[in-house]
């Protein structure tokens, strides 16, 4: 279906073509009369002349071609019987008897004769105009062909005048209908704008009054849009979040603690269905009971510190110590959890001041982060109060770098991040120390994560 402004400008120019081929039509044969009948009045005044000039001159061939070559029209002198007694552009001779020719006709019974027709003799067309003279007839011919040549310089000269007001007037419709293509674009893109909720996105129409009027309906509509959608989401604010915060907190327990239920379950069934079990096979149940079991403990740590983070129950106790001594020990720690992995440590004196127990959680939770998620070793950097972890892992996509720090959030549902809090407690315990998490990282590349205590808690 066509726009508004298409069909405006496409009836228009077809009836511009249609008025054109009309007004050509009708010119072309009003013009091509005019034209002959301004010719046939010239070889009326020119067949006068020649009349006039016979008086004084005996009627001969040379005397018709001297006359032919001043006024540049065939000339013939005919008798009443239709023999032709000169001819100035033709062997007389060899012509036949003229008495049945129309103009000649014409001429006797009138005084005058007209015809247009085609030359047997010259085999080209004609303009014949012949006059009843005492004796004889003067005809004169002119040829057709020029006078269609006139006719159609003055006929391309109107129709080119008429091309000219035509291509003003479609230009003059094309800016109009630009107009109102963009008065109607401008109307879309507001509808579009309050399908989206948007109800406070700009309106200008002008061009004509319609317009307005749209444009201020419009305008009506969208202000009662917008006080409906802000009760409806003073009313509904409160209960989503709640909601939110619940479901966010079932989801992430339910998740995490699944795995480690199931091979705790699994493993002790086993056990009590096997009492003969090997000693060695034995032993290695247990020990994957008991490590599920402490993987348990370790995440309801994390959730208990992660809600008194966010109550505001917690204060850091802090006290002077050395960075580069507290990520030996996580490294020692977390080597032993990953015997298998390679972490190399970079290490520079650097005392600050802060709480030692949250800046110990801190360091480990960034290693152990590093650590799961990477294959290759894994660099730890302590220097001049900054400590940095980076890895060779697979990276974090540019759009997900702003919302692995908040709560609960996970990357990959399958990977085992503590239920998405371990970066959350981190930022929380610097922002307790008034620093924050700096991360670089490179999609299939790897990260690097860094802190930095502030610059008034370190002593030389």
């Amino acid at each position: 279906m066509l726009k508004l402004s298409r069909i405006f400008f496409t009836h228009l120019l077809v009836l511009l073509a249609s008025l054109f081929l009309l007004i050509s039509i009708f010119t072309y044969f009003i013009f091509k009369t005019i034209e002959i009948d301004n010719f046939a009045s010239a070889l009326k005044k020119e067949a006068i002349l020649v009349e006039m000039l016979l008086g004084h001159n005996p009627p001969s061939d040379a005397f018709v071609k001297m006359l032919d070559q001043k006024i540049g029209d065939r000339i013939t002198l005919i008798d009443p019987k239709g023999c032709v007694i000169a001819e100035s552009r033709y062997d007389k001779k060899r012509m036949e008897n003229h008495l049945s020719r129309p103009e000649v006709q014409e001429a006797l019974q009138r005084g005058w004769g007209q015809s247009v027709r085609h030359s047997a003799t010259l085999h080209q067309d004609f303009l014949y105009v012949a006059k009843k003279s005492d004796d004889l007839i003067v005809r004169l011919a002119h040829p057709l062909a020029r006078i269609e040549q006139a006719f159609f310089t003055i006929w391309l000269e109107f129709l080119a005048l008429f091309g000219a007001f035509s291509a003003l007037a479609l230009l003059a419709s094309y800016i109009l209908s630009a107009k109102m293509d963009r008065q109607m674009k401008k109307i879309v893109e507001y509808l579009n704008a309050l399908s989206h909720k948007v109800y406070d996105y700009p309106l200008s129409v002008g061009f004509a009054k319609e317009f307005h009027t749209i444009a201020k309906h419009l305008k009506k509509l969208s202000s009662k849009l917008a006080k409906r959608e802000a009760k409806k989401e003073k009313f509904t604010k409160k209960i989503k979040q709640i909601s939110r915060q619940r479901n966010e907190l079932i989801e992430a327990v339910s998740h995490e603690f699944k795995n480690p239920v199931a091979i705790i379950h699994g493993y002790a069934e086993t056990l009590v269905n096997e009492p003969d079990m090997p000693v060695a096979l034995r032993q290695r149940f247990i020990q994957k009971i008991y490590d599920a079991s402490n993987k348990i403990t370790s995440m309801i740590d994390r959730l208990a510190l992660a809600m008194k983070f966010e109550s505001g129950n917690l204060e850091p106790k802090k006290s002077r110590f050395d960075m580069c001594e507290v990520a030996k020990e996580v490294v020692e720690l977390l080597q032993q959890r990953y015997p298998k992995r390679t972490i190399k440590l970079r290490c520079e004196p650097s005392i600050v001041e802060a709480d030692r127990a949250m800046i110990e959680v801190a360091m480990s939770n960034l290693l152990d982060n590093a650590l799961k998620y990477s294959e290759l070793s894994v660099e730890v950097r302590v220097e001049n109060g900054r400590f940095c972890v980076q890895d060779r892992g697979m990276g974090i996509k540019e759009e997900e770098l702003n919302k692995i720090t908040k709560k609960f959030y996970r990357i990959k549902k399958s990977w085992d991040n503590s239920m998405g809090l371990g970066l959350f407690i981190v930022g929380y315990i610097l922002k307790l120390h008034g620093s924050r998490l700096e991360i670089e990282s490179r999609y299939q590349e790897g990260s690097r994560f860094c802190f930095r205590l502030s610059t008034s808690t370190l002593q030389e």
